[in-house]
């Protein structure tokens, strides 16, 4: 395809996937009310066991906007998967048939594994809320700012959807035969270095139980990815390795002797 042609069909799915989203946004702008009272829900924890904590609007438009960015906000998680579909249906043009069948294959798992890493930050969410929120004194009220709160979730929700696709990312290289296993094992020290510091980073939590296990987890992923780049890899030298003997079968069949080097 050329080059135009390929700019043309990136355009083409950027405005699907973005439509896909407006209107999931559509969707959760009449689910709002429910995420809301949910994500919330940590400080209404608190308030039960006698804490003072509230959400406060600090402007007159506070309250539109934050139901603007939640809505937006589910309709990007509920939107996954037509905007993951979009991203194989670029690439699938380029594949053979065979080859689509993996990369719809991709575009499902990377649903799942998105959905599981937002719902890893949705379960760390409240021990977080409860946790930082315990070092302040019991005569201390704690006034929150609505938007700093919510904008601190979803962060937090959104950083670990993602980063639960990364593994796929390396599959999808490999199975593109852009990215050799050996070079993913090779680098397996700075992948587990890197996995504890965006668990650090990423993870509100000041304990290091929490964050190892994540840590350990995202580690694993890279590895299963090792895995089964290894398994694609040992198929396609093995089919690469039939071609070139069928290749070289051929050009012996036809070789003339005046082509034959006399050394």
């Amino acid at each position: 395809m050329p080059l135009l042609d390929h700019l043309r069909e990136a355009r083409t799915r950027i405005i699907l996937a973005f439509v896909g989203l407006i209107i999931a946004t559509i969707v959760g702008w009449f689910l709002y009310p429910s995420v809301f009272n949910y994500m919330a829900q940590p400080l209404a924890d608190l308030r039960a066991i006698g804490k003072e904590a509230e959400l406060n609007f600090e402007t007159v438009s506070a309250a539109f906007d934050l139901k603007l960015r939640i809505s937006f906000f589910i309709g990007f998680i509920i939107s996954s998967p037509w905007w993951l579909y979009q991203i194989w249906a670029y690439l699938a043009p380029a594949l053979r048939k065979k080859e689509k069948i993996y990369a719809l294959s991709f575009t499902f798992a990377g649903v799942i594994l998105f959905l599981a890493g937002a719902a890893s930050g949705v379960w760390i969410m409240p021990h977080a809320v409860s946790i930082l929120t315990s070092f302040a004194p019991d005569t201390s009220v704690m006034l929150m700012k609505s938007s700093t709160y919510f904008s601190f979730y979803m962060r937090l929700v959104m950083l670990f959807g993602i980063s639960f696709l990364i593994p796929l990312v390396m599959v999808g290289l490999n199975f593109l035969n852009i990215l050799r296993a050996s070079t993913m094992l090779k680098a397996w020290r700075w992948a587990v270095v890197l996995s504890f510091v965006f668990a650090a980073i990423a993870n509100p939590l000041p304990d290091p139980w929490t964050m190892s296990v994540q840590a350990l987890l995202l580690a694993g992923l890279y590895f299963i990815a090792v895995g089964v780049g290894m398994i694609h890899d040992k198929r396609y030298d093995k089919k690469q390795a039939k071609l070139d003997a069928e290749l070289d079968a051929a050009l012996a069949k036809y070789e003339t002797p005046q082509d034959v080097d006399p050394a």
